[in-house]
Parts: C-alpha cells; sequence; structure tokens
C-alpha cells in the first residue's frame, strides 16, 4: 500500500473525511476505490474514537487510473472542498493545461472555462495565455476564431480588454489591418468603433491620403464621407490652387 492511499485511511479513520470524500482523494491519485474491508476498518476505528458522522459528498466521475497526478494530499482535499470534478481535471489534462497550479485550476473551474475553448486556441498555436486572459476571454464569449483573425492580421499590439471591446462591437480584425494599411496607424479603440459605425472605407482612406489629404481627424474623415466627397475632387482642387 503507498503512503498517499495509507493517509487518506488514516484521515478517514480519524473521523476527517467520509467514505465518500475517501474515495473521491484515491480516485484523484489514480487507485482503485476503497475495498469493503478498508471501509469497514475505517468506520471501526472511526466509531471506537467516537467521531460524530460527517455528511458525504456528491460522487464524482472517477480519474482513468493511467493518468497519475502530482498533487500533495492537502491539494487533493483543496479541490474537493472546491467540488472540482475529477473529470475537469481529465479535460484540462487533454487541452493541454499540464502545469497549473491547484488555485489556477478552481479558478478555471469556478468560472466554467471550457478545456476545449483552449484546445482550440492551442492547435491555432496561441499558448501564451495567462489563466486570467483565459477567463476573460470566455466570461466574454470571445470565439477562438475571432481571437485566431487577430493575431493573422498582425495586431499583435492589442490587449485583451482592446480585444474584447473590438469584438463586442463586431469589428472584423482585418478591418483594422486595412486601416492601417491605408495610413492610419494609432487608431484607438473607440475612433475604430466609430469609422466602423459610420462604414468608413479603408479604401476611402487611402484614396484621401493620395490625394494629399494626409492630416485629416476622424471628424473630417467621416464628415468627408456622409457628403460623398470624391477624393480625385479634393486633389483637383489643390492643384488648381497652385
Amino acid at each position: 500500500m503507498n503512503e498517499e492511499r495509507t493517509m487518506v485511511l488514516e484521515m478517514l479513520a480519524a473521523g476527517k473525511i467520509t467514505i465518500e470524500q475517501a474515495n473521491q482523494l484515491i480516485e484523484v491519485l489514480g487507485e482503485p476505490s476503497l475495498s469493503t474491508a478498508e471501509q469497514w476498518a475505517g468506520q471501526r476505528q472511526r466509531e471506537e474514537r467516537g467521531t460524530p458522522h460527517l455528511e458525504p459528498l456528491e460522487p464524482v466521475e472517477p480519474l482513468d487510473h493511467r493518468r497519475r497526478t502530482n498533487f500533495t494530499l492537502d491539494q487533493m482535499i483543496e479541490l474537493s472542498e472546491h467540488e472540482v470534478d475529477p473529470s475537469y481535471l481529465r479535460s484540462l489534462r487533454d487541452a493541454g493545461l499540464t502545469d497549473l497550479t491547484v488555485d489556477e485550476i478552481i479558478e478555471l473551474s469556478e468560472h466554467e472555462v471550457d478545456p476545449s475553448y483552449f484546445a482550440k486556441l492551442r492547435e491555432a498555436g496561441i499558448t501564451d495565455l495567462t489563466v486570467d486572459q483565459l477567463v476573460e476571454l470566455s466570461e466574454h464569449d470571445i470565439k477562438p476564431g475571432y481571437l485566431i483573425k487577430v493575431r493573422q492580421a498582425g495586431l499583435t499590439d492589442l490587449d485583451f480588454d482592446a480585444i474584447v471591446e473590438l469584438s463586442e462591437h463586431d469589428i472584423k480584425p482585418s478591418y483594422i489591418s486595412r486601416l492601417r494599411e491605408a495610413g492610419l496607424y494609432n487608431l484607438s479603440v473607440e475612433e475604430v468603433i466609430e469609422l466602423n459605425e459610420h462604414d468608413i472605407k479603408p479604401s476611402y482612406v487611402k484614396a484621401l491620403h493620395d490625394a494629399g489629404m494626409e492630416d485629416l481627424t476622424i471628424d473630417q474623415l467621416i464628415e468627408l464621407s456622409e457628403h460623398e466627397v470624391d477624393p480625385s475632387y479634393l486633389k483637383a482642387l489643390q492643384g488648381g490652387a497652385n
């Protein structure tokens, strides 16, 4: 009998955990559930010590016994107290989240972050996200495909608050990329949203720049577009003024 299993049995005998809780811990260890003899022995010792009966936890799906963990007994107890389902741990490992701390596992579980969400990001080569970032993206329902398109568009300078705000306003990453190609490099998120809401085409911005109108404000761009001012007309005006 290994040391960890012995410790679980000692906790059972001391009345610190119930049979159901003991089985949960043993399942996390990847060990077979308590035998009938072990359960009777633990219960008998507990009764001899006069330990009060504890309410059992709901049973959980056992871990695959082929998968071992590196949790200490205290960590397993903490996971059990936060009702982290062993099947959730297995799903996290299957998604590639193998180096999480217990606190991070609990945080992901409490925020109901679907491990498959991370798996999709990982498949796309996005593996540099923190747990807090995963939680934030999941809570705002940012689709993995959107974040992937942000990266593909070369928008590596956007922080996660900006990505969340752009996604909520249905701003396509390609729109931001084309605005930058048209010469609008240092736009704020609010300016991008304003241009998109007024249906300002990046091609229109580029045509204005080609006509020599490179120092226009966002309001001026919008005003010219709304009045359907042709960039070639502005270029001709400037040429006639010279």
